[in-house]
Formats: C-alpha cells, sequence, structure tokens
C-alpha cells in the first residue's frame, strides 16, 4: 500500500520547489530512484500510457512525457507469405544480439507475421503514397477500443469502428458534404467500402502487437534508450479486466523484455497528479467520459459510470458547425469553391482540391475541427444556468432541483431564456480555416458543444441517449461474438458445452502457480517433459482472451449512462459507502483531453483565451445544486491541474508515484514473473 503522506508531499514539493534551499533540495524526493536495474547509477523508471487519443511515455519525475504521438496511425499491410523470408532473416540476425534487440525483433516478426509492412504516424497532412498522390494499401488502427476503451478487439468491434461514427456522427457527415461534388463523392464512397473489407479481414489480437510497436517506437524515438535497462510503469483503465492485465505484463515481460514493471490504475493517478488519495475521479476522454471514485489509493469499481460522449463527440459537433458557416459564407460572399465544406489543410494544398479516401479524409477533416477547439473559438462553457436553445424544446429530463411545480419551471425557463439572449448579442468569435476563410462563431454555437455534457434536455440528451444505445449495441455484438467463439471452440475439443473455462482470477492463479517447476524449462523453449516447446498461435490466444473477458463485459463495467456528467459524480459517490462520500465528493478532480475547454465568454483578446476555470466552476456549481435540494449545505470541491496538464493528468500522477523512493518494493521483477508467472500482477498490482 502507498503511503499517502509520500504522495502530498511530492506533489506540494513540485509547486513550491524555488522556495527550497540548496540545502533542502539535497533531499529531493525524485532524486531517490531504484539503482537495481542501472548497475549503479541514479535512473529513473519509464511511464507510459496509451490512451485512445494519443500515446505518452516519458521518465518518472518529469513534468511532460518525451514522446507524445496519436495512437490512431496508418499501416501497409502486404502477403504474410511474401514476408516469411525477410521474419526468419530478421530472426536469424538477432539471435546472438541483446535482449532489447530480440525483443524488438519479435514485436517486428508479429508485425510482418500478421501482414503489416509499414507504419505511418503522421498522415494528416499529405498522402501517404506521395509520389503518386494516393493512399491506396493504407489504413488506420488504433489499439484502443472506442466502444470499452480497453486494450480488446474483435471482428464486431472493428467493424463498427471502421466506419468511425454512430448513427448522429454519420448524419453529421452526411450534411457535411454535398451529395452533388463531383470531386469527393465517389471516389470517396467506393474507397470506404474497400477499407471497411480490408480492416475487417485484420486478425483477431492485432491490437496488442500495436501495443508493443507503440511502446518499442517511444523508446526509439523520443527516450533514446533500451526497455531493459529500466523498469516501466503502465497506466491502465480503472476497470480493465484481469485476463487483459495479465496479457499487458506478458507483453511487457516477453516482448519488450524490460527488468521490472507494475501497472497502475489511471483514476489513482489522476489522485496523485493533484495532491491527493482520495476523490472521485471525472476523466473526459477521446473516446467517452469515465468517473471513477478512489478513496484511499484504491478504485471503488461499484461507483465506476461511463458515458460515451467524449472529445470525439464534440468534435463532431464543432466540424459540423464550420462546414454549417463555411456554406453560409461561401453562399454569402459568392465564393468559387467545388465543395460546401471545410477543407483540411491537404485539400486545400493539392490541385484541383482532390480529397484522399476514407477514412483518412474524415480524420484530417476532424483534425480541423480538433484545432478549433484547443484555439478556444470553436467550443467553451456557459455558466452556472445556461441552457441552450436547441435544449428548450421538449421535455427536460434531468432536471434536478428544478423544483416540483410549474411556476418554479417556469421561472427557471425565463432565467434561461435571459441568460441566452444575454450571450447571443455577445460579439462572435471569429476562426480562419486552413484556405484563409474566417468564419464567426456565435457564443451560444460555442456553448452548444459543451451541453453534450451539462444539458439536461432536448437535443442534448436525446443526442447522449442515441450514443448510449450505439455503444450498447455495439457491446452486445462483441459479447455475442466472444460466446460464439467459445462455443465453436468448445465443440472442436469435443467438449460437452459446458462452459468449464478458468474466468475466476484466483483460479488462474493457482493453475499458473502449480506450473511453477516448469517455467525454468518453458524459459529454455522446452516444455515440462523435456519435448521442444510448441508456440500457441496468437489467434487461438485472442479466443480465449476473448472468452475470460466477456464475463466482466456483462457487469457493471459494460454498463453506459446519459446523465450529465454532474449527475454521474453525484451516482458515482453514492454507490460507494455513506463514511466515504464526503472525502468522495469533496475532492472531484476534472482530468482529460475533453476537459480543455475555453471560458465562458471568449473575448477578442489572448490576454484571458482559454484559462480552463469555466468547467471546473460549472460542475461544482451543478453539482452543489444536485445535492442541497436533499442535503442542505453540503458543499463540493472541484480539483483540476491546469489546462495545459489536464490532457496528461494520469500520466503526472503515474510520474510523481514512480520517482517515490519507498516505490522500488512494489516493482513486479522479471525473476518473480518467471517464478510466479503473469498472475502476480493482481497481487502486487492492486
Amino acid at each position: 500500500k502507498i503511503n499517502p503522506i509520500l504522495i502530498t508531499n511530492s506533489y506540494f514539493y513540485k509547486q513550491t520547489t524555488n522556495k527550497f534551499s540548496k540545502r533542502h533540495q539535497s533531499h529531493d524526493i525524485t532524486s531517490h530512484h531504484i539503482m537495481s536495474f542501472s548497475s549503479g547509477d541514479s535512473f529513473p523508471c519509464v511511464v507510459a500510457e496509451v490512451g485512445s487519443y494519443a500515446t505518452k511515455m516519458g521518465f518518472a519525475g518529469e513534468d511532460y512525457p518525451r514522446s507524445y504521438f496519436r495512437s490512431t496511425t496508418a499501416i501497409l499491410r502486404g502477403d504474410p507469405s511474401a514476408d516469411n523470408a525477410s521474419n526468419a532473416a530478421a530472426n536469424a540476425n538477432t539471435s546472438n544480439a541483446s535482449n532489447t534487440s530480440h525483443a524488438n525483433a519479435n514485436a517486428n516478426a508479429n508485425a510482418l507475421s500478421m501482414g503489416i509492412q509499414k507504419r505511418s504516424f503522421d498522415f494528416f497532412s499529405r498522402p501517404l503514397n506521395y509520389s503518386e498522390n494516393h493512399d491506396e494499401g493504407w489504413e488506420v488502427c488504433n489499439p484502443i477500443d472506442a466502444t470499452t476503451g480497453l486494450l480488446y478487439d474483435s471482428t464486431c468491434a472493428r467493424r463498427s469502428s471502421s466506419t468511425y461514427s454512430s448513427s448522429n456522427t454519420a448524419a453529421l457527415m452526411q450534411e457535411s458534404r454535398s451529395p452533388s461534388n463531383p470531386v469527393s463523392g465517389n471516389s470517396n464512397s467506393s474507397s470506404s467500402s474497400s477499407y471497411s473489407s480490408q480492416h475487417d479481414s485484420s486478425p483477431l489480437g492485432e491490437c496488442y502487437t500495436h501495443f508493443s510497436n507503440y511502446l518499442t517506437h517511444g523508446y526509439q524515438s523520443a527516450l533514446c534508450t533500451k526497455s531493459d535497462t529500466a523498469p516501466l510503469m503502465l497506466v491502465e483503465k480503472a476497470y480493465n479486466p484481469p485476463p487483459i492485465r495479465q496479457k499487458l505484463m506478458e507483453i511487457l515481460m516477453e516482448e519488450q523484455s524490460v527488468p521490472a514493471a507494475f501497472l497502475v490504475r489511471d483514476a489513482v493517478c489522476a489522485c496523485y497528479a493533484v495532491g491527493r488519495t482520495s476523490g472521485t475521479v471525472v476523466d473526459i476522454g477521446h473516446s467517452g467520459t469515465v468517473v471513477t471514485p478512489v478513496y484511499d489509493g484504491f478504485v471503488e469499481t461499484r461507483g465506476i459510470r461511463r458515458s460515451p460522449v467524449g472529445g470525439s463527440m464534440m468534435g463532431q459537433m464543432v466540424l459540423s458547425h464550420l462546414d454549417g458557416l463555411y456554406k453560409t459564407k461561401k453562399a454569402r460572399m459568392k465564393y468559387k469553391s467545388p465543395v460546401d465544406y471545410a477543407m483540411p489543410l491537404y485539400q486545400v494544398r493539392s490541385e484541383g482540391h482532390v480529397a484522399r479516401q476514407e477514412p483518412f479524409h474524415t480524420l484530417a477533416r476532424m483534425d480541423v475541427a480538433r484545432l478549433c477547439m484547443e484555439s478556444g473559438t470553436g467550443a467553451g462553457v456557459a455558466a452556472f444556468g445556461y441552457v441552450a436553445m436547441r435544449d428548450l424544446d421538449g421535455e427536460n429530463v434531468d432536471r434536478e432541483g428544478s423544483g416540483g411545480g410549474g411556476g418554479g419551471g417556469d421561472m427557471m425557463q425565463m432565467e434561461s431564456n435571459e441568460m441566452y439572449q444575454q450571450y447571443a448579442n455577445a460579439p462572435k468569435a471569429p476562426y480562419k480555416l486552413p484556405d484563409g476563410t474566417v468564419v464567426d462563431f456565435s457564443q451560444t454555437k460555442r456553448f452548444d458543444v459543451s451541453e453534450l455534457l451539462f444539458g439536461k434536455g432536448g437535443k442534448s440528451a436525446k443526442a447522449r441517449m442515441e450514443a448510449v444505445q450505439e455503444a450498447k449495441k455495439r457491446l452486445d455484438g462483441m459479447i455475442a461474438k466472444a460466446s460464439e467463439m467459445s462455443k465453436r471452440a468448445n465443440q472442436g475439443d469435443g467438449s460437452t458445452g459446458v462452459n468449464t473455462g478458468t474466468t475466476d482470477v484466483e483460479m488462474d492463479a493457482i493453475l499458473q502457480m502449480e506450473e511453477m517447476a516448469k517455467r525454468k524449462k518453458l524459459a529454455r523453449g522446452l516444455g515440462g517433459d523435456g519435448i521442444p516447446k510448441k508456440k500457441v498461435s496468437l489467434l487461438a490466444s485472442h479466443q480465449s482472451l476473448m472468452k475470460a473477458c466477456a464475463p466482466y463485459l456483462q457487469t457493471s463495467i459494460g454498463e453506459f449512462t446519459a446523465s450529465t456528467i454532474p449527475s454521474m459524480i453525484c451516482e458515482s459517490a453514492f454507490l460507494c459507502d455513506r463514511e466515504q462520500q464526503s472525502q468522495l465528493l469533496g475532492n472531484a478532480i476534472l482530468c482529460g483531453g475533453g476537459a480543455c475547454l475555453a471560458t465562458s465568454v471568449l473575448s477578442t483578446s489572448n490576454a484571458t483565451l482559454n484559462d480552463g476555470n469555466a468547467m471546473p466552476e460549472r460542475i461544482q456549481l451543478e453539482c452543489e445544486a444536485i445535492l442541497q435540494a436533499q442535503t442542505p449545505g453540503w458543499k463540493v470541491k472541484v480539483l483540476s491541474p491546469g489546462i495545459a496538464e489536464r490532457s496528461i493528468c494520469s500520466w503526472l500522477g503515474a510520474s510523481i508515484l514512480g520517482s517515490l523512493g519507498s516505490f522500488h518494493e512494489m516493482w513486479v521483477t522479471k525473476a518473480e514473473y518467471d517464478e510466479y508467472g503473469s498472475a502476480i500482477v493482481h497481487r502486487k498490482c492492486p
């Protein structure tokens, strides 16, 4: 168990470093790094986090990751049979190399065996086949599943994620394009179908190959070190199932050959980043929002609440606003443009404004929306009590504390209309598109984006409900696919159809500890009876992994909610014990890239462009309004790092944790892994 005093002291030490003298700085807590893996020299561990939007890697004790790149990459597939010769040559050349080079060769060999020939981390600004000006044969991949947010792969999940949109997104994309566009209409439709067929034919379990390749890329590109020289701390999801945790430990130990590893929950790290050990963590990520209660450094899994609304959905709305404003500006100014939507930078530079094939064209356009949001122009958070005009139509489905009588509701609606009129008359915020066109964002359009998280009725609540239904549909398909594969495997083994698989964590640990005596022979490539070990295919291993994960996806981990963020915070705290609720509600931690929204009213000057204080204040007042309706006088405190550190909050907390001098006792060493197997992760990594 981590000492909370050390965590708090480390946080406040980083905030007041300049106030200490050199005598006090000699006792810096970050100087007590683990020394047993660096030949006596002080050397920090490596902290890695693979998220749905970006992958972050760096050294413990530092304020920012050294390696930061998008998790969505482009890959070029080829014939696996044509790569057998190069694969054998790679294995022969690295037979006498070090452990790190051997691990990297294994990762590359796995990629080649699956038909992955090339990988590109930069494909937004130009075609991948630049000389021929096309992207033929390339496709995009992301190791994180958009539905579950985990390193989980299935045929149904890939088929749904290949469209990169739910029903709402497809409608927005259809509205943003002109059906009579002669430049990009036909080519995109044909290429989209070809991409879908290619993406569905990718092998199962490929997400773990991408995960290993991302770690190798981070080591080689920015860290400039080898994986076997320092321990690795991996930040994982708070609801990560035990089978996936064991799989990650196997990849770190066997493919990356790290000397020691540790898996830490992202919600716990977010608490450490703000100097707390207890609190309710609100993580607004790219693929969704997760609210996790953390008490005394441990995750309360029963209180986890998930919503499919995140940065991706907000970016889609910003993109639809940009397309509408561009189309209006084009009609008013009589622009001669072949398209009726906001073009990305590559399309502006190309001759004839030719669009790339899908999904590269859509991803490039989403990058335009991201830049617009990050500038503070495309999205903002309104003050407490604001109700968007699009949410005034219809019944408010989530109006806590609005009063029981109709007169109270009418009074609140009148106040909301007055606030809406004030924002509607505020000056507009200009934004310059890649082609030079300047569009003006009204304040109400900026607030419509954040109302996807706060809106209690109307179109905002309807959009959340439709996103939840779409996510549940995809999740049910994933569970059905896992059950079908499990049934097929049982029939192939000649079993009776009764599920006797080891889905229990303790049973897995017992079985692996019983094979303790065989570990040394297995490490040398021999079976338990001295016969050379037969390598298990990746497809078979991933089928068993899907079978083991299916029961966890059917529990509360797979549940989604359409509630607002303040309602999710209160629901999460109330699902925990009564004596824990005061600390959980007294420390609400806001983090994630989707939480980096601008101030309420964006001024023309850059002095207060994007201080990021609007969302914490809105969440605090909304939560207090919900709680004080039942318990008057209850106060809520929302903690959040600066807007520059909010998107890396979990990584920053892991960096603080890895720099503690007392943390060296927590590592899972290579010797312990060889003795107990991957099940030791459940005992040493809570």
